[in-house]
């Protein structure tokens, strides 16, 4: 199986190669992960332009803010996928199940390893929908050439978002624990409104190029 690595640890072919390879069942989530983190780069360049820069105190504190929550942002991306869930899952499933008392031990490991798995894309959620609520800030003090660089930004985090959340949904139907299960559910919707109304502003603020 193709070893799933960062750019900065291989080459970009490499990282690429093994996110297609079939063997990888995390391909998904690594490449939503990377997604994010590149609309968070974008947009942090974008707030750094000369251009970009207020005469304002006040709007250009606002502004500084932003860069350095989206550049914690980028890093936090990555570093969702440097978790071991699925080391502890396979773990749990390789427990011995000869008696009833190793079944029941075996079960509840699943479950918890299950439960941290279910924590990586919504944190890559919860990390995406906070870097679109920067997006606004950038984009309403952006230069017209970097709208295209705002865009893209914009939409890498809602397509790694709106992966994230996909593959979340996906495994909520293995956990057994109802009540958690209703508070990610709850999560997911609040996450979902405030990233669709983050991208809807922050892409009405972007000052397209005269055609």
């Amino acid at each position: 199986m193709a070893e799933l690595r960062f750019p900065n640890e291989g080459s970009i072919p490499e990282f690429l190669a093994a996110l297609a390879s079939p063997d990888d069942t995390h391909g998904a989530l690594t490449a939503a992960a990377v997604a994010g983190a590149m609309g968070a780069s974008l947009l942090q360049k974008v707030a750094a332009l000369p251009q970009t820069l207020p005469d304002a105190d006040d709007e250009l504190t606002a502004l500084v803010r932003a860069a350095a929550a989206l550049a914690r942002g980028q890093e936090e991306l990555l570093e969702t996928v440097e978790t071991e869930t699925a080391v502890k899952l396979f773990a749990a499933r390789n427990m011995p199940q000869a008696s009833k008392a190793e079944r029941a031990e075996r079960a509840r490991a699943i479950q918890l390893a299950l439960r941290a798995a279910a924590d990586v894309p919504l944190e890559i959620m919860r990390l995406c929908e906070r870097a679109l609520q920067h997006a606004d800030t950038v984009a309403g003090r952006s230069p017209r050439a970097a709208s295209t660089d705002v865009e893209l930004g914009v939409t890498l985090l809602e397509t790694a978002f709106n992966g994230a959340r996909s593959t979340l949904e996906a495994k909520l139907s293995i956990l057994t624990d109802a009540v958690h299960v209703t508070s990610i559910g709850e999560e997911i919707a609040r996450l979902s409104h405030d990233a669709a109304a983050a991208v809807t502003a922050a892409r009405s603020s972007v000052r397209v190029p005269p055609a």
